[in-house]
């Protein structure tokens, strides 16, 4: 990431709208290897207001309490605006990330006439890489932006990469806390590690949790075998059950055709027996149509048939219940004002008190002369035992369930019983009336045809009772594998998942241990290589490292004895600091532009030379400088304008009380 341009509009010290262009190009930056912007000006000009405008644009209020925003922020608009009735003011920064996107941040703060600030109010504008328009956001949800502004530059960064010089040494102060640890585990990606572990270990349990619940491929695949093989019995009986019923309706065929042929030959005979055969056919008629109306009748109402009389117990007890309870609510009602004058009554002290059966005996008769004066005539039996619990709706539609009376069907059988006694009989008449032509062989034929078909009805009913009991097997088997089949996997599946996560787990903990020890060494031996370069003497300790144990900076004597790195001078401290920044920014994977308030106001000069020599022109492809006119040297002069893109004046108006930002630092000092 780097800064474009920082824009003040009546903000604090700054005066109308007052821009700085913070922008290095390139090939500026490859080719002439000028990577720092300075500004400089006099204490109180504005320099850590900047420094303090871009860490407010990009993080907020995290890090800082209410009280010290009350603080930072109730007088940010600038006096002079303010007294020419100015009511707003606002701070845009604008930013290019590494995939060549323009972030454009802006807070804008309104106040009342009490200089009171009113509202803050954020916005953000992205533009994509060759696009010309812009995509406006207004910031309502403050922890949605904090994401956004942390995929470019997170927070826990910010120390490191944006701090006041003159308190660098806080970063070593606090080496040993939590705070200072989990900042480099950040700021050098081991958290991420840690935060994958701890990913993988609940897939790791969740897969643990699906293993308990799982099922057998083996035992999935065996019911599906089974399965097949039902369904194999079934077609096989299915096949042969069409064979037979295909066979006796050849039979029934050939039986009307020979008891047609009988007809036939019967009608040619005496006046009687066509007669006998017009009964027999009306006769067969009126039973086939018996036959249907009973199995019509029993589809319909056979559940009721059955029910009828449980269905007709079932009213009445309901309605009797039903009557009860009518009942009692009206001797409730009823009884509402004895109840009450008896709770007064035995809540009052009676002396010498009563006992638990003279306060009942008290009730019940007390009871049955109100009833009697009241005349009350509804009363409900004691042992009355209410066993439904129903809705109105469930209730009217159990009191309008038909009862159908089993006569009818008691009828149908017996006429069909009837009309099958009267064509037994015909076919006897038949058999027995005076013949004038030979029937025999067609009462053969009849008699060998029926028999056969017999015979294979019964194999048919032995089929049916097979097949049924097939289907039921068959949907047990379908069900089986349907609850099989909705688990989350099988057994063998989860368990070499299971077993290919807890390998990653040990992978990564491998590679979370030797990766930490690798950035921990490159942090130490970066942290050395630039101790040597900045400081003046280097016998001044006997040594100076990085712990890569504790992440924390340890100082040894000549004699290797460990010294208290806190009675060092502010100069030492700041080196060492230094160093640190060097090392934990080079181990990290995050380039971003860094911002540094007055770098070099207790060092001498050979230690700034060498801040400027072999750190600020190595440490960012940014570095923005702001510095005081005490840092100002001439050999500073000389070595900044080499390195530096481009230098800014701020400079500050006594009369006016506001600071105006001019092009060309070292013209206004020389000047």
């Amino acid at each position: 990431m780097l800064l474009k341009k920082l824009t003040f509009n009546n903000y604090k010290t700054y005066y109308g709208i007052q821009e700085v262009d913070m922008y290095i190009p390139k090939d500026i930056r490859e080719e002439k290897a000028q990577n720092i912007i300075l500004l400089g000006g006099l204490n109180g000009a504005g320099k850590t207001t900047i420094l303090k405008a871009i860490l407010y644009i990009l993080f907020g209020k995290r890090g800082m309490s209410e009280t010290e925003y009350k603080r930072l922020f109730s007088n940010v608009i600038n006096n002079t605006f303010f007294e020419e009735g100015g009511r707003e003011c606002s701070v845009s920064l604008s930013l290019e990330t590494d995939s060549g996107e323009e972030w454009s941040l802006k807070i804008k703060w309104y106040f009342d006439q009490l200089k009171r600030m009113t509202l803050e109010k954020r916005e953000l504008e992205v533009k994509k890489s060759g696009s010309t328009h812009a995509k406006h956001v207004l910031i309502d949800n403050i922890e949605v932006f904090n994401k956004f502004i942390d995929r470019i530059i997170p927070y826990y960064a910010a120390p490191f990469f944006i701090f006041d010089g003159e308190e660098i040494k806080d970063i070593i102060l606090r080496q040993n806390s939590t705070e200072m640890k989990d900042a480099i585990h950040k700021i050098t990606g081991m958290e991420a590690y840690n935060q994958l572990l701890g990913d993988l270990q609940s897939l790791k349990n969740s897969l643990d949790n699906k293993l308990a619940k799982s099922v057998s491929h083996t035992k999935l695949k065996n019911t599906q075998t089974e399965l097949d093989e039902i369904m194999e019995v079934i077609t096989r009986f299915e096949s042969k059950k069409e064979e037979l019923l295909s066979i006796i309706r050849k039979y029934n065929t050939s039986i009307n055709e020979a008891k047609q042929a009988r007809t036939d030959k019967i009608s040619l005979n005496s006046k009687s027996r066509e007669v006998i055969v017009k009964q027999q056919s009306r006769i067969a008629t009126e039973l086939d149509h018996a036959t249907r109306e009973l199995n019509s009748f029993l589809e319909q109402n056979m559940l009721n048939i059955i029910l009828g009389d449980k269905i007709s117990k079932l009213k009445s007890q309901l309605k009797l219940e039903n009557e009860i309870s009518h009942k009692r609510i009206l001797q409730n009602a009823s009884l509402a004002p004895y109840q009450n004058f008896m709770k007064q009554l035995l809540s009052k002290s009676i002396t010498p008190a009563l006992t638990h059966e003279q306060l009942r005996q008290i009730e019940d008769l007390g009871e049955e002369v109100w009833i009697k004066n009241n005349n009350i005539k509804l009363t409900v039996p004691a042992d009355f035992n209410e066993i439904h619990d129903i809705s109105n709706n469930d209730y009217n539609y159990l009191l309008n369930l038909p009862i159908k009376d089993k006569n009818q069907a008691v009828s149908l059988i017996n006429k069909i019983e009837k009309l099958q006694q009267e064509l037994e009989a015909s076919e006897k008449e038949i058999r027995n009336a005076p013949e004038s032509v030979d029937i025999d062989d067609e009462n053969k034929k009849i008699d060998i045809l029926t028999q056969t078909i017999g015979k294979h009805t019964s194999t048919l009913q032995k089929i049916n009772k097979r097949l049924s009991s097939a289907y039921e097997e068959k949907t047990e088997l379908m069900n089986m594998i349907t609850r099989m089949s909705n688990q989350d996997g099988t057994l063998e599946q989860i368990q070499t998942q299971s077993i290919q996560v807890q390998r990653t787990i040990n992978t990564m903990k491998q590679y979370v241990t030797e990766m930490t020890t690798m950035k921990a060494t490159y942090i130490k031996d970066e942290f050395s290589k630039m101790l040597q370069r900045l400081f003046r003497k280097q016998d001044e300790f006997g040594k100076i490292e990085f712990d890569i144990n504790t992440y924390s900076i340890r100082l040894y004597n000549d004699r290797m004895q460990e010294i208290s790195i806190q009675d060092r001078s502010a100069g030492e401290m700041q080196m060492i600091s230094s160093a640190l920044i060097w090392a934990l920014t080079k181990a990290s994977d995050l380039s971003l532009p860094v911002v540094i308030d007055t770098p070099l106001g207790r060092l001498d000069s050979y230690h700034r030379n060498h801040l400027i020599n072999h750190y600020y022109k190595e440490l960012s492809d940014q570095v923005i400088i702001l510095s005081t006119d005490t840092e100002i040297t001439q050999e500073y002069e000389k070595l900044m304008e080499k390195n530096s893109y481009k230098q800014y004046m701020l400079d500050y108006n006594e009369q006016k009380k506001y600071t105006i930002i001019r092009d060309g630092y070292f013209d206004f000092v020389k000047g």
